[in-house]
């Protein structure tokens, strides 16, 4: 399956906290990779974020990768009584 816009995942300092979409929190001043649209006047409304950690495990493979990863495992693993 082909992409409508080609992408590529871009290094940039966060400037305040984000979230890793597969693990753990970036905080302010650190280095984080973020989704991005090789055409300069189109804008991601829904770019994903990604830490170090997971760029170096897995490279550009992220951008193939559907979901939020852990994150939506552990909550299908969860039963209804944990949420009230």
């Amino acid at each position: 399956m082909t992409e409508k816009y080609s992408k590529y995942l871009k290094r940039t300092k966060a400037r305040t906290v984000h979230q890793c979409d597969c693990c753990e929190e970036v905080i302010a001043d650190e280095y984080y990779y973020r989704e991005t649209v090789n055409d300069q006047f189109l804008q991601s409304l829904h770019a994903r974020s990604f830490c170090v950690k997971c760029y170096e495990k897995f490279g550009n493979k992220l951008l193939t990768s559907k979901g939020k990863g852990k994150h939506i495992k552990n909550i299908k693993d969860r039963g209804l009584n944990d949420f009230t």
